[in-house]
């Protein structure tokens, strides 16, 4: 064939053309369905350019050369799959836990990639991978290229009128299009040359196998046509504002209930701070009114019981100690019997000494006991003073 592109559909690819620059010259392989063959591609034609002076790893100089070759071959018009050579990208195999295809694959490497700091943060690349056989566990072949020079060759080849639809980088031997290569090069056409059959043509028949629609998405990249892009810029540019725009009336409305739940706390804590400070003085004056129950209960007792008791009652009075309360008072002829509790012992100790300094009793006190007991969420001290008239 010399550059027939057949009937085909509109919405079907029947033919493309692969292309590799290699280091004999830039390689062409112009690739066909086969008819009743089960989706298979053969090749029709290949052919070796020799690009003597020119710089095929510049993407302009490389678009050039591919449109003067494929207008004199009658391609321009068919979609193209362009394979770079491996000095383009970084070439590194890495390990997965489990078998993925598809963009997860490519976003898992990626991710693996960042997580072992394999690649700067600020650094933009793309990856082509294709899994290894018979590895276990799973690994993939992986193509690591900047994302700018993908954009840069499909520019080039935009502006030079051609329609570069994929790229990739071609792992040995075709990786996952092994046999598909191998199968597109049979049988072998009597006009192809012994120059075409160089190493660079496996790499340009893999490229031109990519643009089949059963080509898995982590073997390649694309490029989107222009109008297309333009399209989706703009649609991403409203979808942007109209996002920005619902995020920030959500953002005041959030703001407004957030102040009013605010207003409405502030009124709370401070009623129930009021409310606190007034139940806490309610607590006190229960707490007071017990006490003096109980004192003027103990008192009485203690006048019915005790000859010498308005003496006692002043004594006690004029003895009175922070932190201890007075419980109990037995009272004989001879001695008298002096129970309560205390705070803690320094209280205790205080008590102890200032009846002893008011010279009331002719003995003087003695602690007959002491006990240390927990009340509430306090520990109080139980004590027993004896002292005789």
């Amino acid at each position: 064939m010399s550059g027939g592109v057949g009937f085909r559909l509109p919405w079907t690819v029947c033919a493309a053309v692969g292309i590799y620059p290699s280091a004999q010259g830039l390689v062409l392989a112009y690739l066909c369905a086969v008819e009743d063959a089960a989706g298979r591609w053969s090749v029709s034609e290949s052919r070796v350019v020799k690009t003597d002076g020119m710089n095929l790893a510049d993407a302009a100089e490389l678009a050039a050369c591919a449109r003067a070759e494929l207008v004199r071959a009658g391609w321009e018009r068919l979609p193209l799959g362009l394979a770079l050579p491996h000095e383009e990208a970084e070439i590194s195999e890495r390990e997965l836990p489990i078998l993925l295809t598809g963009e997860e694959l490519r976003e898992a490497l990626l991710w693996s990639l960042h997580a072992e700091d394999a690649v700067d943060a600020e650094q933009n690349i793309c990856l082509c991978c294709t899994a290894l056989a018979g590895t276990v566990p799973q690994r993939y072949w992986t193509a690591q290229v900047d994302t700018a020079l993908i954009r840069a060759y499909f520019s080039a080849f935009a502006a030079a009128g051609l329609r570069l639809r994929r790229m990739t980088v071609c792992p040995p031997d075709g990786g996952a299009l092994a046999e598909a290569v191998e199968a597109a090069r049979e049988p072998r056409m009597p006009w192809e040359s012994a120059a075409a059959e160089t190493e660079g043509l496996l790499p340009a028949i893999y490229a031109g196998l990519l643009l089949r629609t059963d080509t898995p998405v982590h073997l390649y990249w694309t490029g989107e046509r222009q109008l297309l892009g333009r399209l989706r810029a703009q649609a991403a540019t409203w979808i942007a504002v109209l996002a920005a725009a619902a995020f920030l009336s959500c953002v005041a409305a959030d703001a407004a209930a957030d102040l009013a739940a605010r207003r409405a706390r502030d009124q709370a804590v401070e009623e129930l701070a009021l409310r606190a400070s007034e139940r806490a003085r309610m607590e006190e004056f229960s707490a007071l009114r017990v006490d003096l129950v109980e004192r003027e209960r103990l008192l009485s007792a203690f006048l019915r019981e005790s000859l010498p008791a308005r003496a006692l009652l002043v004594h006690l009075g004029t003895a009175a100690v922070d932190g201890v309360r007075l419980t109990g008072l037995h009272a004989d002829a001879q001695s008298v019997r002096i129970e309560g509790e205390a705070a803690d012992y320094a209280a205790l100790s205080a008590l102890i000494s200032a009846l002893e300094e008011d010279g009331f009793f002719s003995m003087g006190t003695t602690l007959e006991n002491a006990e240390q007991m927990a009340n509430g969420m306090s520990e109080q001290i139980h004590f027993a003073l004896r002292s005789r008239w």
